[in-house]
């Protein structure tokens, strides 16, 4: 895609909108013009007809006629185009005429005013139908004479002064745009400042360099401050997952370099001196304990990634519908072993009917890895409940409480990271991964869930995962 400057576009805009402004007034301003310069130019033309008709005298015949003084003529509103009158009596004999004729058709005069041509000349005419002569000597008869006058003068003048103003009032516009121009392209080359600075400051950026200061200014600025706001916010998720992805290659690494450090050395101490077959017999069955630890591991971040992976890539997954209790029941069914083996008695409450979108393979993880957490943490002779609650119609919650020791309030927030431990001996009694609350908390999230770990009141932990169910 082709690449513009916002600035120029926002210019560009404010200078096409004071464009559009001053053709706008201008030509207000020369419509305003046209209508009171027409205004005046009707009451002069009218004025001019009724000086013409005030030359109209009576004679002294018996019975009087009219007769017209032109010497008291009034001179024509333009210099070049001469101004044209007819004068008839009312029986349509001519009394006076100009020395230019209007046009036949003008000459019928039917009232008011009318503008026509003549020869190329735009003309406006007023007619006086009708009129009685102004002549008021004492011998004037009684009643008075009556004549039309028709009076037309050309509007040549008033165009011209119309043209001058929108000459003069579109110049003095243009030049107040262009000074307008220059101080808007001033401005919002100014006011974008803090932008290009922004941006500045965001492309240096990168895997080695973490340090992001905005411009004071973008803070304040109305339109700015959530962009910053944004960077920041998506600075700090990518330098977390960063961080995240370089603990997770350390500790991944580390916990593989042990495992095999293990199996050597295990290999070592039975070749530093011959041993009875029953030796070689019990170190082989640890190394095998240990190769199955190795495995288990693998298995874990495998399964780690690919949930993440399918998360980042796919989207939201659409799944069959499940029931939740049988998933927990067999889950149950998997660790009764572990448990015997340490004495510890597993106990699922409020078994109830309750279906919900998921995989039942992903459900039954989730619970095989909160109750292998909690046995591994309760001593002998405890109980470890897993408990069923329906919260709404489309929520169910699944908490499942051990009778530890707890979690130190310090390493509450983290239990979900990857390799996070409690007990950070790796001994093949005690010492786990740290990746199951991971996997755990991965799975519950790509279902739509959320998921908690608290201290019981008095001792032990409690996971509580809740998840969106459908309605019964």
């Amino acid at each position: 895609m082709k690449r513009f400057s916002l600035s120029g576009r926002i210019i560009g805009t404010v200078i096409l909108c004071q464009l559009l402004l001053t053709a706008a007034l201008t030509a207000a301003s020369v419509l305003y013009a046209r209508v009171e310069l027409r205004r005046a130019f009707d009451a002069a033309l009218e004025g001019r007809a009724i000086s013409t008709l005030a030359l109209v005298r009576y004679t002294e015949s018996v019975p009087p006629d009219l007769l017209f003084d032109p010497t008291l003529l009034p001179p024509s509103s333009d210099s070049v185009q001469k101004d044209l009158f007819v004068i008839r009596k009312a029986t349509g004999q001519l009394v006076a005429r100009s020395d230019g004729e209007l046009p036949p058709e003008q000459e019928q005069g039917s009232g008011g005013y009318i503008d026509f041509q003549l020869a190329g000349v735009p003309y406006r005419a007023v007619t006086l139908q009708n009129v009685a002569v102004l002549d008021d000597e004492d011998d004037a008869p009684h009643p008075r004479l009556r004549v039309t006058v028709i009076y037309a003068s050309s509007l040549s003048e008033m165009h011209r002064h119309l043209a001058e103003l929108g000459f003069y009032v579109g110049g003095t516009s243009l030049l107040l745009l262009l000074l307008a121009s220059a101080l808007a392209t001033w401005g919002v080359r100014r006011r974008l400042l803090p932008l290009r600075e922004l941006a500045q400051q965001a492309s240096t950026i990168s895997a080695s360099n973490w340090s992001f200061h905005p411009p004071a200014e973008a803070m304040v600025v109305t339109e700015l401050a959530p962009l910053t706001e944004a960077i920041e916010s998506v600075l700090h998720r990518l330098h977390d997952a960063f961080r995240q992805q370089r603990d997770f290659t350390s500790d991944a690494a580390h916990e593989l370099k042990t495992s095999v450090a293990i199996v050597k050395s295990s290999l070592q101490s039975l070749l530093q001196r011959p041993r009875p077959v029953a030796e070689y017999q019990a170190g082989l069955a640890d190394m095998l304990e240990d190769c199955g630890r190795l495995e288990d591991l693998l298995a874990r971040m495998l399964r780690l990634a690919r949930i993440e992976q399918v998360a980042d890539s796919e989207g939201p997954r659409i799944f069959g519908t499940t029931e939740l209790t049988s998933t927990c029941e067999a889950a149950i069914s998997r660790m009764q072993t572990l448990a015997g083996q340490r004495n510890i008695a597993l106990e699922l409450v409020n078994p109830t009917a309750v279906h919900l979108h998921a995989d039942p393979e992903d459900l039954e993880l989730i619970w095989v890895n909160l109750l292998e957490n909690a046995v591994q943490y309760s001593p002998p002779g405890s109980k470890v409940t897993v408990r069923i609650d329906r919260e709404a119609a489309a929520a169910v919650r699944v908490s499942v409480e051990d009778s530890g020791p707890g979690i130190p309030p310090e390493e509450l927030p983290y239990i979900f990271e990857r390799f996070r431990r409690g007990d950070p001996s790796r001994a093949r009694a005690t010492g786990g991964f740290g990746l199951g609350l991971a996997i755990c908390k991965a799975l519950v999230t790509a279902l739509g869930g959320r998921i908690e770990a608290a201290n019981r009141p008095g001792t032990g932990t409690r996971v509580c995962v809740q998840l969106p169910a459908t309605a019964s």
